[in-house]
């Protein structure tokens, strides 16, 4: 399983928020940026808010926490890394962003909330291909336009603490597969991303990996997007939810789209991952979890 770093680059390639924004006389480095700061495809959010309340088992039985939510607390800065020949016209850029967020939980079921808290450290990695489309004098951005993407990948910032990890996510609407996802590090054009309106039956399925599994069962599986009343649902390996196989290693959710009042300014997916160490107390410093996050076209 891959790990991600922070990237360190050469000056000129490595490109901050900077007084060059109001140079008129811009770069394409600078038209590169602009593009993926202001774009929503570009942009990766956190996976923050609440969950459906849980009554303190899961259907097989097994305890969760009486409620957990993540709360962002600060962002890194908004970093790309341009590889590939600009003049051509087409190249790939990786876009990150370091996350600061706090993990709440409680895990005593006494009806009243006083949770513990977690630190969050996190690196969020996307790639992007753009392209340059237009005419560089007269359209925005010096013409470059984004052509695809690959999900935007959540992993703790120390790559060598994490022990879990999202391996593939499938999203489907009857018999039609809307996506299917093997690797963080697959590009999906624009014009295939998910396409979606409020009240269709949809289904995701996950692959997931834990290299130290030390509980039974070893990590919970959620699901973020626009799901019934709350954005954050328990995902299941039972044969519940649209779950086709129980115990087949397929975690299975399927719930009719609904704009969750809790919930990203663009509708997203994002498969989530949490170590059972992390859901087990309240008070060790033991948060590990990985996530991946597509967004999905509103109708």
């Amino acid at each position: 399983m891959k790990k991600r770093m922070l990237i360190a680059v050469s000056s000129g390639v490595l490109i901050l928020i900077a007084s060059c924004v109001q140079d008129p006389q811009l770069t394409d480095e600078d038209h590169i940026y602009q593009l993926l700061v202001s774009s929503d495809l570009a942009k990766m959010g956190a996976l923050e808010g609440q969950g459906e309340d849980m009554d303190g088992k899961d259907s097989t039985g097994v305890d969760l926490p009486e409620i957990w939510w993540r709360e962002l607390t600060t962002e890194g800065s908004f970093q790309i890394f341009i590889s590939g020949d600009i003049e051509a016209g087409i190249c790939t850029v990786t876009v990150n962003h370091n996350l600061y967020a706090n993990f709440y939980i409680d895990v005593v079921h006494d009806q009243v909330i006083n949770p513990g808290v977690k630190t969050i450290e996190d690196f969020r990695e996307r790639r992007v291909i753009v392209e340059r489309t237009g005419d560089p004098s007269s359209t925005p951005h010096g013409g470059w336009t984004i052509q695809s993407i690959t999900p935007a990948e959540f992993s703790l910032l120390d790559s060598g603490e994490q022990e879990v990890f999202i391996v593939s996510m499938k999203l489907s609407r009857g018999e039609e597969v809307l996506l299917d996802c093997t690797s963080p590090d697959q590009f999906i054009d624009i014009e295939d991303l998910p396409e979606l309106s409020e009240g269709e039956l949809v289904k995701l399925e996950v692959t997931v990996l834990h290299t130290n599994p030390q509980y039974e069962p070893p990590y919970f599986v959620f699901v973020h997007g626009p799901c019934p009343t709350w954005p954050r649902h328990l995902m299941y390996d039972d044969g519940n939810f649209g779950d086709e196989t129980a115990g087949d290693g397929i975690y299975t959710y399927e719930w009719y789209t609904e704009d969750s009042f809790i919930y990203f300014h663009k509708w997203r997916i994002a498969a989530d991952i949490i170590d059972a160490d992390t859901m087990a107390d309240q008070i060790e410093e033991d948060y590990d979890s990985g996530a991946w996050c597509i967004p999905v076209i509103e109708l």
